[in-house]
């Protein structure tokens, strides 16, 4: 997952001493412009072209029709208040322990209006509504996310993440994603090599 480079930084607001930090008050979150809601599957489309858009350079993975209609419970879009979709972002949750932001960008046509803070900011209130302890996130552009007050971490300190997308991802070897977190990491931790070595007694020879 990365942020669309368009999007702006957000104005610093929360306090990093919460494990999932509170956020200002609703009126603060919204402009008369823009707004957020649960994504229906009539979004699914607009939700795949958007993304669609961003994987030819690789600054997103890529989803397919099918993939999104799937999971269109875990997206949040930002529309206009004319209902004009702009951008989406998606909260797959592992569990009470973890959740993850994926699949987050905004239409370059709508840069600097605040779109790509008050979908991470949906988000995080989502999380903390369900109590999840932890939010993590990869991206190429970590600045942006530090003034929500995530932090770098290793990518090992997240193996759910690890074993759903990074060891099947073709980029696994070339990853320039940076892993990123709010809360508290998850107990359990990954090897360092994401790829268990096999002994040779584990080998099964073919019979030619």
């Amino acid at each position: 997952m990365v942020l669309s480079p368009v999007l702006e930084p957000p104005s610093p607001s929360f306090s990093p001493s919460l494990p999932i930090p509170l956020h200002p008050p609703e009126s603060e979150l919204k402009t008369p412009l823009l707004r957020t809601r649960k994504a229906q599957l009539h979004d699914a489309g607009a939700i795949h072209h958007l993304i669609d858009s961003f994987t030819h350079d690789n600054t997103l993975l890529s989803r397919s029709y099918a993939e999104i209609c799937d999971n269109i419970h875990t997206f949040t879009i930002v529309e206009t208040s004319s209902g004009q979709f702009i951008g989406c972002a998606a909260l797959h949750v592992y569990g009470q322990h973890l959740a993850e932001i994926r699949s987050i960008v905004v239409d370059p046509k709508t840069q600097k209006t605040g779109a790509g803070s008050l979908l991470v900011r949906t988000l995080l209130d989502q999380a903390e509504a369900r109590r999840i302890k932890c939010v993590c996130l990869f991206t190429r552009i970590p600045a942006f996310f530090q003034h929500f007050y995530f932090r770098v971490v290793e990518r090992q300190t997240l193996p759910d993440k690890v074993r759903k997308d990074c060891i099947h991802c073709t980029r696994r070897n070339a990853c320039d994603e940076i892993a990123m977190a709010i809360g508290e990491l998850p107990d359990s931790l990954l090897a360092s090599n994401f790829y268990p070595s096999r002994r040779h007694a584990d080998l099964v020879q073919l019979q030619l």
